[in-house]
């Protein structure tokens, strides 16, 4: 019949917000179904909790991925120094551009 969330108790029937005041009615009620032994349910079921902690683990993964495959920030700063001309300055901004696409969309694709 409810359900706990991070802004408080939700009532499954119809949706609604409970806040927790003494003098709202339902939370009256809700307090009554809790002392007749009502059991909410909790925010994420374990399914949910689960496919959390996958994604998680997902984005430390690339995130992890990123930082083994950066060069010394010496390396970089070499190679920026040693452009010479427009196609180098290009590939460089591609490679610059990607990082940041990476970055924003989250994704290597």
């Amino acid at each position: 019949m409810y359900k706990i969330t991070q802004s408080g108790i939700q009532r499954l029937s119809d949706m609604a917000c409970i806040p927790e005041a003494e003098g709202n009615i339902d939370w009256q009620e809700y307090q009554k179904w809790l002392a007749d032994g009502g059991v909410p349910d909790p925010e994420f079921t374990q399914a949910e909790l689960d496919q959390q902690a996958a994604a998680e683990a997902e984005r430390l993964q690339r995130i992890q991925d990123m930082i083994d495959n950066l060069p010394s920030w010496a390396a970089v700063e070499t190679n920026i120094t040693n452009i010479t001309d427009l196609a180098g300055a290009k590939a460089f901004l591609i490679k610059l551009a990607r990082v940041v696409y990476w970055l924003a969309k989250n994704t290597k694709d």
